[in-house]
């Protein structure tokens, strides 16, 4: 008699910026003070959350063409390595957890749910960060940028975060808050649950693929469904989204 195989152990990979912590103080501050000698306004929040999602130097190029900043390759280039510099010596002082996070993140390890980041941050910082905030103990695995791994919306990062999680992709969930998370989920056909509170500059409603919350009980509510669930609907079905209020 052969016995039914044993049941997967679910895994959830997080995001970093604008999922579990509102990074975007910080890095405003880092670019406004890199920037300095050329006179340009300060930052907004608003500004910099338009600006993230695909990594440090990508929202440092976005902020010289947002800023008019005309400087030679060289001293463009010096100025982003002093941004990341900057930021990478104090990436935690104004930003803080988004709320519901430290206990959905302890739920889950009580649970014995596997879980990961997979940031396109520098992965180090992101590891810094996640330190800081005394959340480092909740992860299985960190994977960010570095060397030539790709970053999201490319799937391998995805991957790459659930096996060292010592999870299977079979049994993955993908928490994020922008298109590069959306197009990541979709390429490495996993589910997708997106917050509609990160730092996406394509409106969440655009996107077609995943579940939307709006709020952490909804996220603690969508994150939970997920891992109670023997099967799921994988984006062979019917993908459009649905919101969670």
């Amino acid at each position: 008699m052969q016995l039914p195989a044993a049941p997967i152990t679910p895994t959830v990979v997080f995001d970093l910026d604008g999922t579990l912590v509102h990074t975007v103080p910080d890095i405003a501050e880092a670019l406004d003070i890199a920037l300095a000698p050329y006179g340009v306004g300060r930052t907004t929040i608003g500004q910099a959350a338009s600006m993230m999602g695909d990594g440090l130097s990508e929202f440092f190029w976005k902020a010289m063409v947002s800023k008019r900043l005309n400087l030679s390759a060289v001293e463009a280039d010096a100025a982003r390595r002093l941004f990341i510099d900057t930021y990478a010596a104090s990436p935690a002082t104004l930003s803080h957890v988004y709320p519901g996070v430290r206990p959905l993140l302890h739920e889950l390890r009580e649970r014995g749910v596997h879980t990961a980041v997979c940031t396109n941050k520098v992965e180090h910082i992101g590891s810094d960060i996640l330190e800081r905030f005394d959340l480092r103990r909740y992860f299985d695995a960190v994977v960010g940028s570095g060397g030539d791994r790709p970053m999201k919306p490319d799937p391998r990062p995805i991957i790459e975060a659930v096996s060292r999680a010592g999870g299977r992709m079979e049994r993955a969930l993908l928490v994020g808050d922008t298109s590069a998370d959306h197009g990541a989920a979709i390429a490495a056909r996993i589910p997708l649950v997106l917050l509609d509170y990160g730092y996406s500059h394509v409106p969440i409603n655009a996107l077609t693929y995943g579940i939307i919350v709006d709020n952490p009980m909804s996220l603690h509510d969508a994150v939970m469904s997920f891992v109670g669930m023997e099967h799921y609907l994988g984006p062979d079905s019917d993908h459009h989204h649905r919101s969670v209020a």
